[in-house]
C-alpha cells in the first residue's frame, strides 16, 4: 500500500484458475446446473470474459491454418483442408481446456479399464551378421550364413550362445538380447518382424537392414497388467484433455468452413 491508498484485490479461489473460470462462465451461461456453485461476482465475470477473449485470440486464423497444413504436407482446397481430420490434431494445442476433475477422470477410466493396462513386454535375442552391405558378394555370403543360423536355431534354440560368436561386436556385448520392451518401443529397422513373433519363434528368414542381416528370435512375452485408477489417473486426465482439445479444434475448423462458405 502506497500513500495510504487502499487496494482492492480480486480474490478468486485457487480452483477457479484461468480456463476453469472461462469454462464455468460458458457453462453457467448456456445451461446452469442444479446445485452449481454460486454465481460469479462482477469482478470474476469480467476476468472470465477477458480470459475468454484471450482464448479466442489464440485460435488460428484461416491463413495460419493453411500455413500449418503446408508445414505438415497437407494440401488441397480450403474446404478440403478444413475437413481434414488430421488438421484438428495438429491444431489441438492451440485450444486450452479446463483440466478434468477426479469424477470425470474416474468415469472415463471405468468406461474402458483395459485401455489403461500396462503394455505387453517383449524379450528376445538376435544375431547380426554385419559387414559390407554395399558389396554384392559379401551380401550373398552373409545371407547364406544367416540362413544356416536360422535353420540351426529353429532346430535347437539352445545353441544360440554358441552361434553368437558370428554376430557383430555391438550385439555380442549385450549377449544378443532385445528387451524387455513394449511394442513400438524398440527403434530398429527390424522391429516389425521382431514384434510379429510369438514366444518361442525364430523368424524364418534373415532380415536385412542397413547394418547387415539379422536372425531374430522371441523368448517370452509378458502380458501387461490392469492399472488401478490411482496409477492411471495422470494418463486418464491427459487423454481427456487431449480429446477435448482435438474436439475444440475440430469445432473451430467447422466454424471457419461455415464462414468460408458464407463468404463465397
Amino acid at each position: 500500500m502506497r500513500g495510504g491508498a487502499s487496494v482492492t484485490t480480486l480474490a478468486i479461489p485457487p480452483r477457479r484458475r484461468a480456463f476453469d473460470l472461462v469454462e464455468s462462465v460458458v457453462t453457467q451461461r448456456e445451461a446452469p446446473v442444479a446445485g452449481a456453485e454460486r454465481p460469479f461476482t462482477a469482478y470474476e465475470a469480467a476476468a472470465a470474459e477477458a480470459l475468454a477473449a484471450l482464448a479466442r485470440a489464440m485460435a488460428p486464423t484461416l491463413d495460419e491454418v493453411r500455413e500449418i497444413a503446408a508445414r505438415h504436407g497437407l494440401s488441397g482446397s480450403t474446404a478440403d483442408l478444413l475437413r481434414e481430420p488430421r488438421l484438428a490434431v495438429l491444431l489441438a494445442d492451440r485450444f486450452p481446456f479446463t483440466p478434468p476433475d477426479a469424477a470425470a477422470c474416474r468415469a472415463f477410466y471405468e468406461s474402458d479399464v483395459d485401455a489403461f493396462r500396462t503394455p505387453d513386454l517383449y524379450e528376445g535375442r538376435e544375431i547380426l551378421i554385419g559387414g559390407q552391405v554395399v558389396d554384392r558378394d559379401w551380401r550373398a555370403e552373409a545371407y547364406s550364413r544367416a540362413e544356416r543360423i536360422v535353420a540351426m536355431l529353429s532346430y535347437d534354440r539352445r545353441v544360440f550362445k554358441d552361434l553368437l560368436i558370428y554376430s557383430s561386436a555391438a550385439t555380442r556385448l549385450r549377449d544378443g538380447r532385445i528387451g524387455p520392451v513394449p511394442k513400438g518401443g524398440w527403434e530398429s529397422e527390424v522391429a516389425a518382424p521382431f514384434f510379429s513373433l510369438k514366444a518361442g519363434d525364430v523368424f524364418p528368414l534373415p532380415v536385412p537392414s542397413s547394418l547387415g542381416f539379422h536372425v531374430l528370435m522371441m523368448d517370452q512375452i509378458t502380458p501387461g497388467r490392469r492399472r488401478s485408477f490411482a496409477e492411471a489417473e495422470g494418463d486418464v486426465a491427459h487423454r481427456l484433455v487431449t480429446k477435448a482439445r482435438i474436439a475444440a479444434a475440430a469445432r473451430h475448423l467447422q466454424a471457419l468452413l461455415r464462414k468460408a462458405d458464407a463468404d463465397r
